[in-house]
């Protein structure tokens, strides 16, 4: 038998061998939870998962941002204007009244835009930003288009989804990826809370007080777009009644039709799209005979979709529609959609565009878009 002092080495060795082997199972515990949080090879760049699903690296601290889509400047801009580095298409004058200095200064690059490119790649190339973003709803197509933009440009491209509803969850994620979170929040929260009081209003419309509407765009106004496309989201938005039975046309949008359609439709209000044909398509449709016969046109209820800074409406789909679902469902229906316009627009400019607006300012901005 062992005497009592070799026990005590024996039991003294095997505490020690204990203590180095809970040692090393903790270490190794928390080597593992570290191996789980992927590092990037570079400690300036970081991987996100963009709107698309997509893993992109990107610069920890992004300085400049190129929108490869109109439909991404608006957002952009409200949110980090300093980080902008240049324009898809040049701002009109009237634009340009409610941006900085510096938003006047960029350069245009073009873009990647439906079934046409105008991007000048040589000098998208020569500006190198940080981060390219691409905004569209998000499908197969988007996702494509992203990694041909990377392809041909060797710079990280991120999908946003333009989808009206994605819109806080948008700003929130562009808020982390610039860096400019408190900011985000701000505009997002906006978001929800006037979206949240548009939809309660609507949603006590009855049935048989819906108004049928009928978005003019094209040549003469004779080309629209559906329920359900992305370019009429507003207009489904605050229940009007799209009367447009035709097919959605992807891309750019806009299918024909014939005067005898629209005559057919007989809607009680026309939009004319600014974008497309503009005061031209507006007078047409107040002044030709043939627009005469429509319902629309004898009670006066011919709006324009408010253009500036950037489309209200569509054209391109972009954040503006924030403040175009309270314009447009308070011309559809004042007597569900009660808010005072002229306050709304004024409190919306102030907070996205820094922009403190006069009720001559308002007037102009809403000019042949509201009822007279």
């Amino acid at each position: 038998m062992f005497k009592s002092s070799s026990r005590k080495k024996i039991t003294k060795g095997v505490s020690l061998l204990l203590c180095l082997w809970l040692a090393m199972a903790t270490l190794g515990g928390c080597a593992s939870k570290t191996s789980t949080t992927s590092t990037p090879a570079d400690p300036n760049t970081r991987v996100i998962t963009d709107m698309a699903g997509r893993q992109v690296a990107i610069p920890v601290k992004v300085n400049t941002v190129y929108c490869a889509v109109p439909t991404a400047e608006a957002m952009v801009y409200t949110l980090a204007p300093e980080k902008m580095a240049a324009w898809v298409n040049a701002p009109s004058e009237d634009a340009m009244k409610y941006l900085g200095d510096r938003a006047k200064a960029l350069p245009v690059m073009g873009g990647w835009m439906g079934e046409k490119c105008t991007a000048n790649l040589e000098e998208i190339t020569r500006l190198a930003p940080d981060l390219i973003v691409f905004m569209s709803p998000v499908d197969d197509s988007a996702k494509q288009n992203a990694e041909s933009i990377t392809a041909q440009t060797k710079r990280p491209v991120v999908v946003m989804d333009s989808k009206l509803p994605e819109t806080a969850r948008m700003y929130r994620l562009m808020g982390d990826i610039l860096g400019v979170q408190e900011r985000a929040e701000k505009l997002a929260g906006y978001y929800e809370k006037k979206i949240n009081a548009v939809n309660e209003m609507v949603a006590k419309i009855p049935e048989d007080k819906r108004v049928r509407v009928y978005y003019a765009e094209g040549t003469g106004g004779l080309a629209t777009d559906p329920s359900g496309s992305t370019h009429t989201e507003l207009l489904d938005l605050v229940r009007g009644v799209n009367v447009a039975n035709v097919q959605a046309k992807s891309g750019q949008g806009m299918s024909s039709v014939s005067m005898e359609q629209v005559l057919s439709w007989n809607p009680e209000v026309i939009l004319v799209s600014s974008s497309t044909g503009g005061d031209k398509n507006y007078q047409t449709i107040l002044t030709d005979p043939s627009w005469s016969q429509v319902n629309a046109v004898k009670n006066g209820k011919v709006y324009m979709t408010p253009l500036n800074p950037f489309g209200w409406f569509d054209r391109p789909p972009n954040i503006m529609r924030i403040i175009g679902m309270q314009w447009l469902g308070n011309v559809l229906y004042p007597e569900y959609v009660k808010l005072d316009l002229n306050q709304e627009v004024k409190e919306f400019f102030a907070l996205y565009y820094n922009q403190n607006l006069t009720d001559e300012q308002v007037k102009e901005l809403l000019k042949n878009a509201i009822p007279k």
